[in-house]
């Protein structure tokens, strides 16, 4: 009987222990199975990190090597304008290209002429932006014209301006003035308590044009 029961015993420790080192195999071989899904996500990781910087170098090329096309335009050989009659401006557009300017103020060229030419330089297959469409778009209708600004006029703008809002003041001595909080508060109550615009320019000294504008900022008016 004292056998069996050792035998027993005997089978039972060593279930016990081959469950246990095949649980450790089990659990090792798992934990091998892992590094290596993770090794090779690294792997990737690492690939398309690099993928992606190549990727950015070459679209830097591209953008630097267009960028220094753009400025060196006028003394490549193809270029069929003069350099001294191009103008850079960079953005919307490369050039302004005053054709014959040089012509007509060195050598007396024939003024009749002389033509203003909207260029672009553009590397590869690239194509003119929307905005450089619509440029286009807008010289070759003729939506063009020549305009001249003269310092004085700004002057007397701001003078008008000075004294236009001085007269209005007359009427709306709070017109043009900076609002305060207090004043804010009490213009939302006088609003929701139905207050007209009107009245409420009168209340507050000021054009009815002016309370929509701060009603609106207040977002009490759509």
């Amino acid at each position: 009987m004292e056998i069996v029961v050792s035998l027993l015993l005997g089978i039972a420790i060593g279930s016990v222990f081959t469950y246990y080192f095949l649980q450790k195999i089990q659990q090792k071989e798992i934990v091998r199975e892992y590094e290596t899904q993770i090794q090779i996500l690294k792997e990737k990781h690492q690939q398309a990190l690099k993928e992606a910087k190549n990727r950015s170098l070459d679209g830097s090329r591209a953008v630097i090597k267009g960028k220094i096309a753009e400025q060196l335009a006028p003394v490549l050989p193809n270029f069929k304008y003069l350099p001294s009659d191009a103008r850079f401006i960079g953005d919307p557009v490369d050039y302004i290209i005053f054709n014959g300017y040089t012509d007509v103020k060195d050598n007396g060229g024939n003024e009749n002429n002389l033509e203003v030419v909207i260029l672009d330089v553009k590397t590869g297959q690239a194509d003119l932006s929307q905005l450089q469409q619509a440029i286009a778009k807008a010289i070759n209708t003729g939506r063009v014209r020549f305009e001249v600004v003269r310092h004085e006029t700004f002057k007397q703008v701001a003078t008008q301006k000075k004294y236009s809002i001085k007269d209005i003041q007359k009427t709306h001595p709070r017109a043009y003035e900076r609002w305060t909080k207090t004043e804010d508060e009490r213009l939302r109550q006088r609003y929701k308590q139905g207050v007209t615009i009107n009245n409420l320019a009168r209340e507050f000294q000021r054009k009815p044009g002016g309370i929509r504008s701060r009603l609106k900022k207040l977002g009490l008016l759509q």
